[in-house]
């Protein structure tokens, strides 16, 4: 690595550091003033509050960091050109290109954590801290799914349980519906609770309705099971309780093809949507910096204000616009993959047109 490289690694991560620490400490502050009251009133033990924010940490982190690399690249640029180094570079023949190449390394680097960590921890992230807060007030019990409602439009079969608790594989107050495909009803059970064991649900407490007979009476049983109803395993009830962003990658896709299968692709493009953006939302991280190259350049001896004003006015245009394109891709007005990467695309090229016009 040459030592410009290493010069210009040290004036920009020592600022991203500070920003990264800045804004974090006041998203904790801002979520401290929510959930202050609750934490008091129901005693939570410090070890809980900690808790608590290590959970929240990761959706933090991947909002906080692209904010945080544009702040550092400005200011990075503007000491440099404060002290007229960037001048002393340009004069050396060494071009804005050659200068950026170490900037934009940190950039795409950037890019590939936020991409690990929204997949791997972001989405439990929401649900695990709600689940704690829920504990907190006594009010529910982490890893516990209520009122957990599934239908398998392929096999014409409706499930609805007041509990689920996926890690023990066991609902509780649960029914089955079991039609034909003109919607006419086949059976109905209702039982104190099913557990699954040898890959088939086992039923405690059930009445069983045979609705192809008038007037059946109900068939009580203390345990069995249907081993035609296995296709609705426990882990595929508890992807059906999730909401799609708080899906990884592979969930997703399975959630897709499990859509496309049975026929029931009305609310297919939301979570097509959600998969692309999934992939296109940490490349915000290396477009940042390829953004604020050009404006830290253009920073004058007045100081960075005027583009620190300017970047986080393209900030709030790019989430605005983001949201935009996201609601239209889930509600089929365009295509999801078009809805996920379409800002990227337009600000990649705005980036590209302002870094160009700074050689």
């Amino acid at each position: 690595m040459r030592i410009l490289d290493k010069y210009l690694l040290r004036e920009f991560l020592l600022p991203l550091l500070y920003c990264f620490d800045a804004f974090l400490m006041l998203w904790i502050v801002q979520d401290l003033l929510t959930n202050l009251s609750d934490f008091i009133q129901y005693h939570a033990r410090l070890t809980q509050v900690l808790h608590y924010y290590l959970i929240i940490l990761a959706p933090a982190f991947v909002l906080i960091l692209p904010i945080s690399l544009l702040l550092a690249v400005l200011f990075c640029l503007s000491t440099l050109a404060k002290h007229n180094e960037l001048i002393a570079l340009r004069a050396s023949g060494i071009s804005v290109i050659r200068m950026s190449v170490p900037l934009l390394a940190v950039g795409a680097l950037a890019s590939l954590v936020v991409f690990g960590v929204n997949e791997i921890f972001v989405p439990r992230a929401n649900e695990k801290s709600e689940a704690l807060l829920e504990e907190l007030r006594g009010k529910g019990k982490r890893g516990v799914l209520e009122n957990l409602f599934y239908s398998d439009a392929v096999a014409h079969r409706n499930w609805y349980a007041r509990r689920f608790t996926p890690r023990d594989k066991l609902l509780e107050t649960v029914e089955v519906h079991q039609q034909n495909a003109d919607g006419s009803p086949v059976f109905d059970v209702y039982a104190e609770r099913a557990q699954w064991s040898s890959n088939v649900w086992q039923f405690y407490e059930a009445d069983v309705y045979d609705d192809r007979k008038e007037q059946s009476a109900p068939v009580h049983v203390a345990e069995t099971n249907f081993p035609g109803l296995n296709k609705e395993s426990p882990k595929r009830l508890a992807l059906e309780g999730k909401q799609p962003d708080g899906m990884t990658s592979g969930e997703l896709r399975g959630q897709i093809r499990a859509l496309r299968a049975s026929g029931n692709t009305r609310h297919i493009d939301l979570y097509r949507v959600t998969l692309h953006y999934r992939y296109a939302f940490p490349l915000i991280c290396f477009i940042v910096v390829w953004l604020g190259i050009p404006l830290g350049m253009s920073v004058t001896r007045s100081g960075p204000m005027k583009s620190v004003g300017i970047a986080l006015g393209l900030v709030l245009v790019f989430y605005f616009l983001t949201h935009i394109t996201l609601a239209m891709g889930q509600g089929g007005h365009i295509s999801p993959p078009l809805a996920a990467w379409l800002t990227n695309v337009i600000f990649a090229i705005v980036a590209a047109v302002l870094l160009l016009r700074a050689r």
